[in-house]
């Protein structure tokens, strides 16, 4: 988890999570248009910004969110390899 990150958003948005979530959107249409044009560096920039925001919003509900992938992760690959 990126603490710079966090803070940053803390900071932009304090405790508005749906403020968060609506920059968050936008990223990813950013996302969908740089992989329109072929950016793959505009591609990067606005898939760690989502990243980012996705960090700052678990932190925001209070939970680990790179344990939640594992988890459930976890479980898709077991059910996938049966």
């Amino acid at each position: 988890m990126s603490n710079v990150a966090i803070e940053y958003y803390e900071k932009r948005f304090g405790d508005d999570v749906t403020k968060a979530f609506v920059h968050l959107v936008r990223e990813i249409g950013e996302i969908a248009l740089a992989i329109e044009r072929n950016n793959i560096e505009l591609a990067k920039m606005e898939i760690t910004e989502s990243a980012a925001l996705l960090q700052f919003m678990a932190k925001k509900y209070d939970f680990d969110l790179q344990s939640n992938i594992d988890a459930v992760y976890t479980k898709k690959l077991q059910t996938l390899r049966k």
